[in-house]
């Protein structure tokens, strides 16, 4: 369960998640730096499997995953699944580009996993968004300047409405920058409830924000372990971009650290 939003830069993007899981799921660790296959990322960890969520990478490629079918209501098919759906994300993030995942995805078996939507973002590309319903794969492009996407196991229809509506809502007051899509994502409307995009019921709730923001220079992630209404202090690092097509860059790029921001 999540909601997620993205707006394009002049050069680059921003990527807003709220995460909702059941209270009675495991805290998740903070983002880190890791290395996968000679990539360098920067993620969040599940608490109860060890994959994540979101994640983006030194190509300033990020990845974000949502649970079940958002896009083209298709019939969910049932089935026990075998792997967490977290750990695909980690398979696909050390890859360097947009196509590179959507290549992975097309060879790959999915039917070891639960139901979801997958989106991968780089700077100056439509955003991939891959659904996968435990029967079929649909690959889609979205090439608007800002989009969102949301899922609940509760109500899910109408918790759908509810947060597009207040997504549109935000829209026509004309906020397109991330500063507006923060405000969405901290959106109460209609009330304080299981329908806000800040999510909050008796047996779940937003239980973390992240705000992935990608330049040409660098990537910055901040995260909050809670709710983003509730102005926790949280953790923010920043990851220097390599280029994948210069191999000068990609030597500066290797050669750069990690800064871990206050």
């Amino acid at each position: 369960m999540c909601t997620v939003s993205w707006i394009h830069d002049k050069d680059g993007y921003q990527l807003l998640c709220n995460r909702d899981e059941k209270l009675t799921r495991k805290s998740a660790r903070e983002p880190r730096l890791a290395v996968r296959y000679g990539t360098r990322f920067l993620a969040p960890v599940d608490g109860d499997f060890g994959g994540t969520w979101i994640a983006t990478n030194e190509f300033g490629v990020s990845v974000c995953l949502l649970n079940g079918a958002n896009l083209t209501g298709s019939e969910i098919h049932a089935g026990a699944p075998g792997r967490s759906r977290g750990l695909l994300v980690l398979d696909l993030i050390p890859l360097a580009s947009v196509a590179a995942i959507c290549n992975r995805l097309r060879e790959t078996d999915l039917s070891a996993f639960a139901p979801f939507t997958l989106a991968a973002l780089e700077p100056g590309r439509p955003v991939a968004i891959l659904e996968w319903n435990r029967s079929k794969k649909t690959l889609l492009f979205e090439g608007a300047e800002r989009f969102m996407l949301t899922s609940s196991s509760f109500d899910s229809e109408e918790v759908q409405r509810s947060r597009h509506e207040e997504y549109s809502r935000v829209e026509y007051r004309h906020v397109h920058d991330g500063e507006g899509l923060f405000a969405f994502h901290r959106s109460h409307a209609p009330a304080r409830s299981a329908y806000s995009t800040c999510m909050h019921r008796t047996d779940a709730e937003t239980v973390s924000f992240s705000r992935i923001q990608v330049t040409d220079q660098e990537t910055d992630f901040c995260y909050t372990p809670g709710a983003p209404c509730e102005n926790l202090p949280g953790v923010r690092l920043k990851l220097a971009r390599r280029r994948s097509s210069d191999p000068s860059q990609q030597h500066q790029a290797r050669g750069g650290q990690v800064q871990k921001a206050s």
